[in-house]
């Protein structure tokens, strides 16, 4: 059974089954490039949000993406799964 960290996910590096569990079938190497950025859980899932959509709240809320979190939108942006219509890659 794994072990669960005790750091909050605020500062806890997501695994590779984390990052694939929070952006779905992604290329290998999108998580390596995530995995990359050294973003926090939190980080990758706020990321995820913008890229599918759902950061409307966010964006209202007036909190803009940076460092590491706007680091992963915009290689979440390079992925087919993600690359908004009309821009397939």
């Amino acid at each position: 059974m794994p072990v669960k960290s005790s750091r909050p996910l605020s500062v806890s590096k997501p695994t590779h089954d984390d990052i694939i569990h929070l952006v779905g079938d992604v290329e290998d190497a999108t998580v390596m490039a995530i995995e990359a950025t050294r973003a926090t859980y939190v980080e990758v899932e706020e990321a995820v949000k913008w890229a599918t959509g759902d950061a409307e709240q966010l964006g209202k809320a007036g909190r803009p993406l940076s460092g590491p979190a706007e680091a992963v939108y915009n290689v979440l942006l390079t992925d087919p799964a993600f690359a908004p219509p009309g821009r397939e890659r």
